[in-house]
């Protein structure tokens, strides 16, 4: 057997002495000189060089020599394509490609772009159906680009992408480029656009075909703001959909128009189909916050009482703090998904700093639409029983009120930008179903701005005033207090206000609370965040503030931001770290 492997062995390894050796892999470093930053931007992005390297050390690894020297020999070419969008056609590249014994590879690309390409002349032309209509050539001939100006080949694109999208909301749907050329003289420094649209017909809206079984149809066509012979336009079909779909009767909304049935007039009709949600909803939940202590709810909504749609809320919420029952009844009224009717009846005890309230009410309110606002009429009577400090209140007030809500934000749940602002004005006479008489303003706004792509810097004020001519007859819920989760943080739930001569808080006749934090995302949905509070309760105007600083941990979940605060207190005598928990939703 002996002299069989020797051979063998022989050849194997004259096979492996034949094999070419693999290049190693090189560190490398990439400069580029001579850029702005936009033009530097794109190159980067556009460099197959650096493209490469980063999916290569994304690996775990870093690019073999000659890959680094096929990459590099490509370089010139990407960033001559990467600066033609900036109108450069004829930019001057120095490329090296070097290294130094025992130090990485360096590609070096020393850019110099040149006189941008200017547009010598943009000619727009409309034809077809629509040719006479003013407001379709305004579109075409407005915005950028303008001869004269650097050529900037998005914002051609961006012009293309407006026209069209712009005449199919006013109804042309079959409108294309009959022409569209960019012509670039890169040794002239010269470029010219042409461009002629033709409209096609204008499409309007035909018939609207309602199929669904949960609302009787004139209820229903109170929510459809389309008219036949209005211009057609997919963006209100879309406005349509969630429109419908805010009304909280359908599971699914599906919307079509019927381009094969249009008519002699070039009416589009339009099909609707709703399949109704589950007509009830029961709903349990266990939580704890610091202002509630642990907490259980209970809540079944009848979602289908009518073809008139009617519903029914009831609820049941029981914490450490405060216990609530109560029912609303509502009633769709007007024409948005937002104009109720509702009636209302509850109950009401919680315990306070030092005191407790019970109270129960009945009330109506009729909430609308008024531009972006949300407007709110309400009456409402309650008996309340209050114990602050040793004064025991019995009182019966009927109030009527008003007050106003808007939200401007571009993330319902977890805004990076936005604000939010609540108004409210309400009261009560002597005498009319009431044993005090007072006034009361409360608002109450919060805002959000982005502080680059991972971190967002959050406002919230709150101001309260009342006007009451015996602030020793206004019970617990129509006095002020401050302190907790949603208030000054580092203080407990209502423990910051005036206070009665054996030191118990009794509340005041005024609030103002503030509030920054700066909320930085640290990896997935994990952040942390800074802030800063101050605020009070006082029977006058001008109020001390109390003050507390705080870190926090944010964790991102689907209904909201869940947070875990520890706030330390900033007045004289206080000392310590106080922890909140609580749930931010939107703003």
């Amino acid at each position: 057997m002996f002299p069989c492997r020797l051979p063998f062995r022989g050849l194997l390894l004259a096979g492996l002495v034949g094999l070419p050796l693999a290049a190693p892999a090189v560190p490398l470093e990439i400069e580029l000189e001579g850029l702005s930053e936009a033009l530097r931007a794109n190159v980067e992005a556009r460099l197959s060089l650096r493209i490469e390297q980063q999916r290569a050390r994304e690996q775990g690894r870093e690019l073999e020599a000659e890959e680094i020297e096929r990459l590099h020999d490509q370089a010139s070419r990407d960033i001559r394509d990467a600066l033609q969008p900036f109108g450069h056609y004829r930019p001057q590249i120095e490329d090296r490609l070097e290294r130094a014994e025992g130090a990485p590879w360096r590609a070096v690309y020393r850019v110099t772009p040149g006189e941008a390409v200017r547009l010598a002349s943009v000619e727009r032309q409309l034809e077809g159906p629509g040719a006479e209509d003013g407001a379709l050539r305004t579109l075409l001939e407005a915005g950028d680009p303008r001869p004269g100006q650097p050529l900037y080949h998005p914002a051609y694109e961006a012009l293309k992408a407006r026209v069209l999208s712009g005449a199919l909301r006013l109804g042309y749907l079959d409108a294309r480029w009959r022409r569209a050329e960019l012509r670039v003289q890169p040794a002239e420094a010269r470029a010219d656009i042409f461009l002629t649209l033709d409209s096609g017909p204008r499409y309007r809206f035909g018939e609207v075909i309602l199929e669904q079984s949960v609302l009787r149809e004139d209820r229903l066509r109170a929510y459809v703001d389309l008219r036949p012979g209005e211009p057609f336009d997919p963006q209100r079909l879309l406005e349509l959909q969630f429109t419908l779909t805010d009304l909280g009767y359908f599971q699914t909304v599906e919307i079509e128009p019927l381009r094969d049935q249009v008519d002699a007039e070039q009416r589009v009709p339009v099909r609707v189909r709703a399949s109704p949600r589950p007509p009830r909803r029961y709903d349990t939940g266990v939580g704890y916050g610091t202002d509630t202590g642990a907490r259980l709810s209970v809540a079944g909504e009848f979602r289908q009482l009518n073809d008139r749609g009617h519903q029914l809320r009831a609820e049941a919420r029981l914490s450490e703090i405060k216990n609530t029952l109560g029912a609303e009844y509502g009633i769709p009224v007007g024409r948005r998904s937002i104009d109720r009717l509702r009636f209302t009846a509850a109950s009401e005890a919680e315990r306070l700093e030092d005191g407790d309230t019970f109270k129960y009410l009945v009330g109506s309110s009729l909430t609308r639409q008024v531009g972006r606002w949300q407007r709110r009429v309400y009456l409402e009577f309650a008996h309340e029983e209050s114990t602050l400090g040793g004064a025991e209140i019995t009182s019966d007030l009927f109030t009527p009120g008003l007050s106003f809500t808007r939200t401007e934000a571009d993330d319902p749940i977890h805004a990076r930008r936005g604000w939010y602002l609540y108004a409210e004005l309400d009261g009560a006479q002597r005498g009319v179903l009431s044993n005090a008489s007072f006034a009361q303003t409360r608002w109450l706004t919060r805002a959000a701005w982005p502080l680059g792509a991972r971190a967002r810097l959050l406002g919230r004020a709150e101001l309260g005033a009342s006007v009451v001519e015996d602030f020793g007859e206004l019970p617990a819920s129509q006095r002020f207090f401050a302190g907790g989760d949603q208030s000054v943080r580092g203080y407990a739930y209502q423990s910051l206000g005036p206070r009665d001569a054996q030191g118990q808080v009794i509340g005041g006749r005024y609030l103002a609370t503030f509030s920054l934090e700066v909320e930085r995302s640290l990896w997935g949905n994990w952040g942390a965040a800074l802030f800063a509070d101050a605020g009070g309760a006082g029977d006058r105007p001008g109020l001390p503030l109390a003050k507390a600083l705080g870190l926090g941990l944010r964790y991102r979940s689907p209904v909201g931001s869940v947070q875990v605060d520890l706030a330390h207190p900033r007045d004289e005598g206080l000392s310590g770290v106080r922890l909140h928990l609580g749930v931010r939703v939107g703003l």
